[in-house]
Formats: C-alpha cells, structure tokens, sequence
C-alpha cells in the first residue's frame, strides 16, 4: 500500500503542477465500486470478517468516494487520473480499470475543498497558514482485545497492527478560504464553462469580424467601450473552431476556468453577436444595441456599412484602376526622386533640389530648450530660399514638446499606381498618433464638426484609452456686462452677440471626449477679458484632460492631470483688436528629461537626411495646406500606421467615404525597418525648429514657421 500510495501521490502532484483540478461524472461510489471488485482472488485475502476482503477499509473507502473522480488535464487536453501509475502485484490490475474507467468519464465540475470542509473532517489538523493539506488518513494502529483475538482468529489478544490507507497532499492553491459553500462555488465554474461552451457553438468568426467592423465605423453607440472584449475573445473562437470535436468540451473547460469573458455571451456585447449569429437583420440589431446602451441617444449613431456598399467600392476601386493604390506602406528615401523633392516660393522663379545629407554624427549632448533663446530667427521661406542650398549638412533639436510633430511618409507598393489622392502622385504622410495634421485636440474636434478655424477657439479632449467616461465640461465667460457663459445649457449651438458658442458637447462618451467653444467674428467682440475653466460635472475619476486654446494662428496646449472638480485655464483679452492670453493652469513644455519618440531620444541633435514639402505640393501640385519635412537618420515608429485619410482623397473616390474610412482604420501600415519619418511642420501654424548647420560656415539657428 505505501509504494502504489507513493506513486499516487507523485501522480497528482503532476496534476495539481497544471494549475486546474476537475471531477468527471464518474461518481466516487462507482470508483469504490470498481475498485474493491477488481482484485483478482489471489491479492483479495479475507481479514477479521468472513464476508469482506483486507482491501475493503473504512479510510479507504471514504478516500476513494471523495476523491478517486478527480483528475486534470495535460497540454494536449488528455484526462489525468491519479491511477495512472505503473504498478506491479497486488494493485496492478485494480489500477488499470480505475484509471481506464475514469479517463474515459467526461468532466463534471471543478475541484477544490473549503477550509471549512477540511476542518470538520477527520484528517490532520489544519489552519489556514498551511501551504498543503492533508487528504485522507495516511494510517492507524489498533490494539486487539481478547474478545476480538477469539472472534477472527487471525489476531492475538493486545496484538497491536498498523494499517496504511490512501492519502494525499493538496496544494493551498487548491483550497477556498472564502466561506462560500462548495456547490455555490462549483455552480459558477460550471455556468462560466456552460456560457462559455454556449458562445463557441453559437457565434462565428464572421460575426465576431462583423461586430468590430461596425464599432469602428461608429454605427454602435459606446461601442469602443467594448471592443477590447471582441478583441480578447476572437482568438479564443479561432483556437476552439482549429480544435476536433473529441477535445472541445475539455478545451471549454480549461479556457474557461477563472476567465474573465468566460460570460461573453451574457454581456451586451456578446448579446449583440449572438442576435446577428442568430440571423436578426442588421439594422434592427445596430438599433436595439443602441437603445440599450442609450435610450435617449441611439440614433446617433452612424448606420451600419452594409455588404452591398461593400462590394459598390470594391467594384468601383477595382473597375477604375484604384486597387494597387490602396496597398500601401512606408515610403524610404531610395523612393524619392531627386527630381520630385523640390521647394518653391524661391523668389527667383527657379526650382532647387532639396539637399539630403549623409556625412554628419549627431553628438551626443543633451541640451535645454532656453539654451537657444538667443539664436537668430529665420523664417521659413527665408531658410528655403537662401539658407538651405548652401548646407552640407543639417541637425535638428527634438525636443519633447515636438511629440505631435513626428511623421511618416507613405506610398504605395507598386509605384506605377493610379494616384488616389487629390494631388498627381501616390505619397501621402502620417503624424503620430494617426492624424492628418499636428494637432490631436484639433483634429478631434474637426471629426465632431465642431469649428476650428475662428478667431479664438477652447477646446479639450479626454478618455483617450475609453475608460475615463465620465462628463467634463468646457466653460468660458466673455467680457462685459452682457458677456455670457457659455458651456452645456447656455449658448450651445447659438450663438451669443460677440460669436461665440459651444459647438461640441459630450456627456460621458466611450470613445475620445472632446468639447469646443469657438468664436468667429472679431469684430462682433468686445475688448476685455474672457476667462476659461474645466468642470468635472459628476466627479468621476479619470487619467486627466487636455485643453488648447487659439487665436492668430497659435495653439496653447495644456495637458492637466485629473481636475476634481473645476480648474481655471487661462484668461484671454482683446484689447484693440490684439489678443493677449493669461496662462492659470501650466502649459505643456518641454521637460528637460530626455525620452525616446519614434526612436529618437530628445532634447539632443539628430541628423536630418532629407529636406522637402509635403506630396501634395510636389512639383506644379498646390493642394491644401503645405507642410515642411525634416526626415531623421534612425527615425521610426514602432507603431502601425493609417496609410491614408479620406480628407485627402479624389472626389471620385468620396462616395465610397463610409467604406473607405473603414478600410483606412483597419488596412494600417505595419511597422519596418526602412522608413522615411521625422518632424512635420503645418506652414500655417506657427511653430520652431532648432537646426544646427554646416555649410560655408557653421551655425544655430530659429526656423519660424
């Protein structure tokens, strides 16, 4: 007994080392069962009682019944029995059919004892420090009376014997301290597999495919809320769906043991699957998700793409020749020709090639920003024009402040592609974070419809990861004695007598929040002072929020941590037709703590290998606003990016627009080793650029733009 009980023991230390312990349906009076009727005559001797076998213990017997059903399951989802030893003699045989019997039984339940059980049973004594504890009686001794020596024969008068039964040591891990009841405990590992199992049968891949494309597209209301969960389940589905039949009820076992989506199917979202899985027409289920997520606000929501707007663009991508177009990636400096990288507005009517430098080592140093307050200050069209044709080699500050300036260019996999874009060649750009232009407040507030290009504009933004949905409000109070606050209930898209109104307002989104107050007539304002403030409306927690204010082309930027309840901004005034501003909350500036962007440590110099214009203002094209780009030796982002935005696309192609955005969020650009990216510079706002040239003399100098 205490050799095949060693062995059964190692045995289930193997199985408790898979972190999950089972019961198949297998009860333990059938085990026992099969257990004391499985030993051949010869091992089966008679002991005290003519009518039972020395096999047939009490301690055993309690043993088995309780936990001879249990098992695990190894890596290729295979049922693990403690009775799978390889034992000679007198145990072989029993061994063999019980291991058999219970492999062969599916599983019921997940097994663990109470601290509770486990006191009130005769085992060792316990407490709750124990890291294992005792299962079963290892042994016991008894002392024989002289009446009991008479009655069996086999036994002397205070013969003492020692009898060793089954036995094992569980895992702390393998014990619940909680007080819940076992068959509480074991209802919810049960129901979370059921539910679980329930969702792999029901709802497919498509479907699941299907649910993210329209949360993307905006047709579910709060719909980036849950995403993450379409996104943590689908790899779930594909494994299951990749499984043969014999292993999934076990595979649905396994997976959904302590899992947090185990209940997916339970959930809103996993309601919605399973409607469409179910066949509901699309509409109808973009609409009922929407009425429970936001009774008072689901038609918002943009409308679902449908399968035949689907294949309208794919036909008329394919049909005119726009399909290699759209297969995109980043552009390198081996596919700029020199003959396409020219700068204008030179003055003398005369186009010059852009320089690209290769022969300088940025330095080491690390610098401060006020370090080059005193350099001179160049313009833009000044350097073009008469600074840079005369350099050898230029070197650019970054500098932490210059995090939104970081941009891509993109082109498409094969050059002789039909150009999509408004301009007359396929390369387009990128900024960080998937923005068409610098600003990500700005930005947010165009996609809102919101106005961005008044006289003065207060906008903020916050929830960028989804999970701060909680309501902060923008407020502003114009000068005067009929000047009037504007914000949630006053002047929301009206407009007060000085312009002024809240065009963007949002309560607790799921998705990037952002509110606008903008003015656009400054003749209709009066000079005095305007002051902004954020309200935290029902005191939610958050990361924190972000502001900017503008006027006259420059953009202040606030990023604020959490505001409890309100936070004063700034104080702008007007005074003879001149805007002047009041900083209260800290402007975001540039830290003198280096950190890494687009693998660029900042607050150093690095080498600038390229010079030009953006695309769309190559050779004889004028489309749109002009940006100037420094592209950096080492620059590159790790991140995918969008290979193109729809605001830059042939109007040809702008019927397809729901689609099209779409394709633009999902077909992203894969990160590479070779890629033409650095700082980007909107020549319609105003911003600077610390350079470093070498050239018919050396020099530091202010870019303006």
């Amino acid at each position: 007994m205490k050799n095949y009980n060693k062995k059964i023991q190692d045995r289930f230390a193997e199985m408790q080392a898979t972190g999950k312990l089972f019961r198949v349906e297998m009860t333990g009076n059938q085990v026992w069962d099969l257990y004391i009727g499985a030993f051949p005559g010869e091992y089966d001797p008679k002991f005290r009682d003519p009518n039972s076998s020395t096999h047939n213990c009490n301690h055993c017997k309690n043993f088995i019944k309780r936990y001879g059903n249990i098992v695990a399951v190894d890596n290729d989802y295979n049922i693990m029995s403690m009775f799978d030893v390889d034992v000679e003699g007198e145990y072989h045989e029993s061994s063999v059919k019980l291991s058999n019997a219970v492999r062969s039984s599916k599983i019921k339940e997940v097994f663990f004892e109470t601290f509770n059980e486990l006191k009130s049973l005769p085992y060792e004594s316990c407490n709750k420090n124990n890291s294992v504890f005792r299962l079963g009686t290892a042994s016991n001794s008894k002392r024989y009376t002289k009446e009991e020596a008479e009655k069996y024969g086999v036994v002397k008068t205070d013969e003492i014997r020692t009898f060793n039964h089954f036995h094992l040591d569980l895992n702390k891990s393998y014990v619940d301290f909680s007080g819940s009841s076992v068959e509480a405990l074991m209802g919810e590992y049960r129901d979370s597999k059921n539910v679980f199992q329930r969702a792999m049968e029901t709802i497919s891949i498509d479907t699941l495919n299907l649910v993210k494309d329209l949360i993307n597209q905006g047709s579910l209301l709060n719909g980036q809320t849950h995403l993450f969960k379409i996104e943590q389940f689908l790899p779930f589905k594909t494994e299951y769906d990749n499984l043969t039949p014999s292993k999934r009820d076990i595979w649905c076992w396994i997976k959904s043991y302590k899992l947090p989506i185990a209940k997916f199917r339970n959930e809103l979202i996993g309601v919605l699957c399973t409607e469409l899985a179910e066949g509901e027409e699309l509409n109808k289920a973009c609409q009922a998700w929407n009425r429970r997520v936001d009774p008072a606000n689901y038609m918002k929501a943009v409308a679902p793409i449908t399968k035949r707007q689907i294949e309208e663009a794919r036909k008329f991508v394919e049909e005119n020749g726009y399909a290699d177009s759209f297969d995109r990636r980043f552009a390198t400096i081996e596919d700029i020709k020199v003959s396409e990288i020219l700068h204008s507005n030179v003055g003398d009517g005369k186009l010059k090639n852009v320089s690209i430098f290769d022969n300088v080592k940025p330095t080491s140093t690390r610098h401060k920003r006020n370090e080059f307050d005193g350099v001179e200050e160049v313009h833009i069209d000044k350097f073009m024009k008469d600074i840079l044709p005369s350099c050898s080699s230029i070197e650019a500050l970054v500098t932490n402040k210059q995090k939104g300036n970081f941009a891509s260019l993109t082109t498409s996999n094969n050059e002789n592609s039909k150009p999509i874009f408004k301009w007359d060649n396929n390369y387009s750009w990128t900024f960080n974070g998937n923005l068409a232009g610098k600003s990500q407040i700005k930005e947010a507030v165009k996609s809102e419809g919101g106005k961005v290009d008044g006289v003065l504009r207060f906008s903020i933004t916050w929830n960028e990861d989804g999970r701060d949905i909680i309501d902060y409000d923008a407020h502003a109070q114009e000068p005067g004695r009929n000047g009037q606050h504007i914000y949630y209930s006053s002047y929301k898209g009206r407009k007060t007598q000085m312009s002024g109104m809240l065009d963007v307002d949002m309560i607790r989104p799921s998705k990037l929040g952002v509110e606008n107050i903008v003015w656009d007539d400054k003749s209709k304002m009066v000079n005095g002072t305007t002051t902004f403030w954020i309200v935290n409306f029902d005191n939610g927690r958050s990361k924190g929020v972000k502001a900017e204010i503008e006027f006259d082309g420059e953009i202040y930027s606030y990023n604020l941590g959490h505001i409890n309840s309100e936070e004063r901004i700034a104080e702008v005034t007007l005074k003879n037709g001149e805007f002047t501003i009041k900083h209260i909350a800290k402007l975001s500036d540039e830290s003198t703590t280096s950190t890494e962007i687009y693998n660029l440590e900042t607050n150093k110099f690095h080498k600038v290998n390229l010079v030009c214009l953006s695309p769309n203002h190559w050779n004889d094209n004028k489309v749109g606003n002009k940006h100037y780009f420094f592209m950096l030796d080492g620059c590159k982002t790790n991140e995918d990016i969008r290979s193109f935005h729809n605001e830059n696309l042939l109007p040809d192609l702008a019927q397809h627009r729901k689609v099209l955005e779409v394709l633009g969020a999902s077909n992203t650009i894969k990160p590479a080793n070779k890629q033409l990216s650095g700082l980007g510079f909107n020549a319609t706002v105003k911003d600077e650029l610390i350079l470093r040239l070498s050239g018919s003399h050396k020099r530091v100098i202010k870019v303006l733009f």
